[in-house]
């Protein structure tokens, strides 16, 4: 009902939730994250399961200045 009410998701007469753009905004961060950070971690020799659980867990908690600082030393972007 809140991610309804949020304009995140819609939900049709047949019961079918689409994600809106707002959800969508959303998600489509939280799937860079998950899996900069996974590979990030199967990169430094995390084994792929844990890699993928951590993963989960911290994509949803990480602050975006964290997220941004990790994502520009992966990609050759930070200070040397």
């Amino acid at each position: 009902k809140n991610l309804r009410e949020n304009g995140y998701i819609g939900i049709d007469e047949n019961g079918h939730i689409t994600l809106q753009e707002k959800g969508l905004e959303i998600a489509e961060k939280i799937y860079e994250r998950h899996t900069l950070l996974s590979e990030w971690l199967i990169a430094l020799g995390v084994t792929p399961k844990t890699a993928l659980e951590d993963a989960c867990r911290v994509e949803h908690v990480i602050s975006a200045e964290s997220f941004a600082a990790i994502k520009a030393h992966v990609n050759g972007e930070g200070e040397a």
